[in-house]
């Protein structure tokens, strides 16, 4: 068993927290970011189909498209079952990564006649639109929220690890790297000895500082039972 430490916001954090349970590890939660609704209304247009690369989209889409039968892409497993729930019929699976769902964007629309609405996270690389507009497949960004990051207090970094530093921390994006190199300058003791950096990809690897990127460990695949099958 293996105490490891969750950075995500304190939804997407539970829900994660629920699959370490379930493997025999200890979860430990230290919230390092929270997802705001931007509230802007979906773009006008013919679509035939949706991308949904987030979870943190479902509300919206399901807001402004309820139970729509078109065809909606999620990045993971995880996505799809978010939209199912939601109500959705047609929920088809990628691979985990933007690459693998755009070339099951094929499965959507055949030409770019018809664009695919991708309701998306204000902050996010373009290579998922690239590699869309590379296959002649048009698309249409809908920014339906925000990641804000949040600085937890030395206090609150005691409490979450108030039975030893973690074995491994999990780290999920970019942002997640960029706080932990944060919460280890600003208490250094609470992650003593040096815990195992578990990284969903080379990108979020690549975000943290030069000293604990040669100790990272990096899934193989960007999905969590990927980066927990090789990594815990």
């Amino acid at each position: 068993m293996a105490r490891v430490l969750i950075l995500r916001e304190v939804g997407a954090a539970k829900a994660t927290a629920r699959l370490l349970t379930a493997r025999g590890h200890e979860p430990l939660i230290l919230p390092t970011e929270a997802i705001q609704p931007t509230g802007k209304p979906p773009p006008a247009s013919d679509f035939s189909g949706f991308l949904v690369t987030s979870a943190n989209a479902v509300g919206a889409l399901a807001a402004a498209f309820p139970q729509d039968p078109r065809p909606v892409l999620a990045v993971g497993e995880r996505t799809a079952g978010a939209l199912r729930a939601a109500g959705f019929p047609f929920v088809l699976v990628g691979e985990g990564d933007g690459a693998a769902l755009a070339r099951r964007a094929t499965e959507v629309s055949a030409t770019a006649e018809r664009p695919l609405l991708y309701a998306a996270g204000r902050v996010r690389t373009d290579r998922l639109e690239t590699a869309l507009k590379t296959g002649h497949k048009a698309v249409v960004a809908w920014e339906v929220y925000e990641t804000r990051r949040l600085d937890p207090s030395r206090e609150d970094v005691d409490g979450a690890l108030a039975g030893g530093a973690p074995a491994a921390v999990l780290l999920l994006s970019a942002g997640q790297s960029w706080s932990y190199a944060g919460l280890l300058a600003l208490a250094p003791h609470a992650f003593e000895p040096a815990p195992r950096l578990l990284c969903l990809s080379e990108r979020v690897a690549a975000a943290l500082p030069g000293n604990l990127r040669a100790d990272a460990a990096i899934s193989p695949q960007p999905s969590l039972a990927s980066l927990f099958d090789s990594h815990l």
